[in-house]
């Protein structure tokens, strides 16, 4: 089978990771031009109020065409701090929050200059938490926009289309007692509620 052509994502969607674990193999496009309202520098956690964005700040905002690998963090404001504050607030009920915080804490302060390092820190990081090997690396070169080569699926596992298409099984939130089951939210919601059984999940869930 040809392999995945995707988009590199921070703390990507249930369904990105998915597609990552699913697949012989993954090429992540670094070469493509940086894409703004995308799941590139932000993922969608759940909150007490319903699903909330955390956003990486990005140097020359978001609005640049820079190639994926050339976009650089800003760390202006200190960013790693607020979304660990945020992931305390939303997840510290959660049975699992506790044993994956440090980890997560050290990926965000570590500081990478470049959105890709961090990207690719954190698929690395969730292939070890989630005990599943990955087969992924990244683009050498530009790539045609249409590469008979790969199967292009970047963009669709944050989709409209894929969301209202795909069967999900639930799994218990920590709002669950206040809201309906939220859907293909970021892989930290399942890896907080779920723990190692995450794996479990991604393998045999209708996703």
């Amino acid at each position: 089978m040809q392999p995945l052509r995707i988009e590199s994502q921070y703390f990507g969607s249930i369904h990105y990771i998915q597609q990552i674990a699913r697949a012989n193999a993954a090429v992540i496009d670094i070469h493509e031009p940086f894409k703004k309202m995308s799941y590139r520098n932000r993922t969608t956690i759940i909150s007490a109020q319903g699903p909330l964005l955390l956003t990486v700040p990005l140097q020359a905002g978001r609005d640049q065409k820079s190639p994926m690998q050339d976009v650089k963090i800003c760390y202006r404001q200190n960013w790693p701090n607020k979304h660990m504050k945020t992931l305390a607030s939303c997840y510290r009920r959660s049975p699992f929050y506790e044993y994956y915080e440090d980890a997560i804490s050290q990926l965000l302060n570590n500081k990478p200059i470049y959105l890709v390092d961090l990207n690719m820190r954190i698929i690395s990081w969730l292939s070890s938490a989630l005990k599943s090997e990955f087969n992924i690396s990244k683009t050498n070169e530009t790539l045609p926009y249409v590469d008979p080569h790969f199967i292009d699926v970047r963009d669709s596992s944050n989709s409209i289309a894929t969301i209202q298409n795909v069967a999900y099984q639930d799994y218990p939130q920590v709002f669950m007692d206040k809201q309906s089951f939220i859907p293909n939210a970021s892989i930290l919601d399942l890896l907080f509620c779920m723990g190692s059984t995450s794996n479990i999940y991604l393998k045999d869930s209708g996703l």
